[in-house]
C-alpha cells in the first residue's frame, strides 16, 4: 500500500475573529498569527515527506475562511515539485464547478511535464460544499451537480487523449488539442471524492475511481464507497481500490497521543462545522445537496458526535495502535493509498513534525507492506 502526507494550512485560532468580522462586528483587520507565516512553515511537511520515504504529497482547495488556505492546489504543487525529488503530487481535491475543466486539464498536463517520467501527478477532483466559496466565486451552487458532471467528462477526455469534443449545457468544446502535447494517458490518475450519493452516482457511471475524504464521518464515507462499488459493478466496471484520507497523531505513549489527538482532532471537526456551516439550514434547499441538509438537521440537535468523531474513529496512538487502526480502515475501504494529515487545528508545526517523523519511522514501513483487496460490491 502507498502512504502519503497532506498539507492543510489551517489558521484555526482566527475563527472567532473571522466570524465576528463576517457579522459586521468591530474586530482587528488581520489575524493574530499571519496566514502567510502558517502557509510558509507548513511547506516543511513536504520536505519531510520527500526525505522520509512517503510515496506522495497532497493538498486541498478552499477559499475565503481560516479553514484551509490553499486556493489553487495545482499551483501550490507546482512549487512543491521544485523543492522535492521523490514524492508524487496529488490534489484532494480540485473542485471542478469552480474551474473551467479545460484549464484544469492544462494545469495537470503542465505539472506532469515538469515532473517528467519519474513522478506522477494525481488529479483528485470533487464537487464542493461551502456556501461562502460558491458565493464568493460567483457560481450558483444549484448548478454544481450539472457543472461537475460535464467537467468530469471534459477532463477525462483531455487527460486520456489530449483532445476533446463535447457539447453540454455549461461547456462546449470542439476540436481542442492540449499543448504541450501529453506524453501519456493521464486519465489513470483521475480520482474523485464521493461525499454524497449524488456524486457517487456520477463517478460510478463514468468509471472514475473513488477518493474518500471523510469530511463528516467514516461511517457515512464507508456507506458511500459501498454504494459506489454496487453502482460501478452495475455499470460494467471492474472493482476498484480507493484512496483514503485519514487524520493521525502518533506519540511514544498512549497518554501523550490521547491528549494531542483529542485536542486537535476536535478542533479540526469544529473548523469543518464552521467552514461548511453544518449547523445551518441552507443545504436542504440547494439542488443536489439534500443529503447534507438532512445532516444539518441532525447536527443542530446534537453536534457532539461530529466534534468527537475524528478522535473516536481515526488512527492515532502509539505506533502499534496506529498501525492496527489504519490497517482496519484500509481493509474496510479497499484502499491502495492512505493520505495522512499530520497537522491540523491549532497544532504547532513542531508537534506535527514530531508525530510525522515517528510515524515515518515506526508506522509507515508496516503499512507499506499491507496488501488490500479492491472495494467490491
Amino acid at each position: 500500500m502507498r502512504v502519503g502526507a497532506t498539507i492543510f494550512n489551517q489558521n484555526y485560532n482566527d475563527w472567532d475573529r473571522y466570524e465576528a468580522e463576517e457579522q459586521g462586528k468591530p474586530v482587528p483587520a488581520r489575524a493574530a498569527r499571519s496566514d502567510r507565516e502558517i502557509f510558509k512553515e507548513e511547506i516543511n511537511i513536504a520536505r519531510i515527506a520527500d526525505e522520509s520515504g512517503f510515496d506522495s504529497l497532497w493538498t486541498i482547495e478552499h477559499h475565503f475562511t481560516p479553514y484551509t488556505m490553499v486556493t489553487n492546489p495545482l499551483q501550490y504543487l507546482t512549487y512543491i515539485a521544485g523543492i522535492t525529488r521523490h514524492v508524487d503530487l496529488g490534489t484532494m481535491v480540485t473542485v471542478l464547478p469552480w474551474h473551467n475543466p479545460v484549464r484544469v486539464a492544462e494545469d495537470v498536463n503542465m505539472l506532469d511535464a515538469f515532473l517528467g517520467g519519474s513522478r506522477d501527478v494525481i488529479c483528485g477532483v470533487g464537487r464542493g460544499l461551502g456556501r461562502r466559496e460558491y458565493s464568493g466565486l460567483g457560481i450558483d451552487q444549484n448548478e454544481a451537480r450539472g457543472r461537475f458532471d460535464e467537467s468530469l467528462q471534459v477532463l477525462a477526455q483531455l487527460l486520456a487523449t489530449g483532445q476533446c469534443d463535447f457539447d453540454g449545457e455549461f461547456y462546449h468544446v470542439h476540436g481542442l488539442h492540449l499543448r504541450p502535447q501529453p506524453e501519456k494517458d493521464l486519465s489513470k490518475n483521475l480520482w474523485c471524492a464521493g461525499g454524497t450519493e449524488q456524486t457517487v452516482e456520477i463517478i460510478a457511471k463514468h468509471g472514475v475511481r473513488p477518493l474518500t475524504i471523510p469530511t463528516t464521518s467514516l461511517d457515512i464515507s464507508l456507506a458511500n464507497m459501498r454504494r459506489y462499488a454496487q453502482l460501478s459493478q452495475k455499470a460494467g466496471h471492474q472493482p476498484s481500490h480507493t484512496k483514503l484520507a485519514l487524520w493521525t497523531y502518533v506519540a511514544e505513549s498512549n497518554d501523550a497521543a490521547d491528549a494531542g489527538a483529542h485536542r486537535y482532532m476536535v478542533e479540526y471537526a469544529d473548523s469543518a462545522l464552521r467552514h461548511y456551516e453544518l449547523l445551518g439550514t441552507h443545504l436542504a434547499g440547494i439542488k443536489g445537496y439534500e443529503a447534507y441538509g438532512a445532516q444539518q438537521n441532525a447536527l443542530r440537535k446534537d453536534a457532539s458526535p461530529f466534534r468527537e468523531g475524528f478522535y473516536k474513529s481515526h488512527p492515532w496512538g502509539t505506533p502499534e495502535q496506529t498501525i492496527k487502526r489504519a490497517t482496519e480502515l484500509a481493509k474496510a475501504f479497499g484502499t491502495d493509498e492512505i493520505m495522512f494529515i499530520f497537522k491540523y487545528g491549532s497544532m504547532p508545526l513542531a508537534e506535527g513534525e514530531k508525530s510525522m517523523r515517528l510515524f515515518a519511522k515506526e508506522v509507515m514501513p508496516a503499512l507499506k507492506e499491507l496488501k488490500t483487496q479492491p472495494l467490491s460490491a
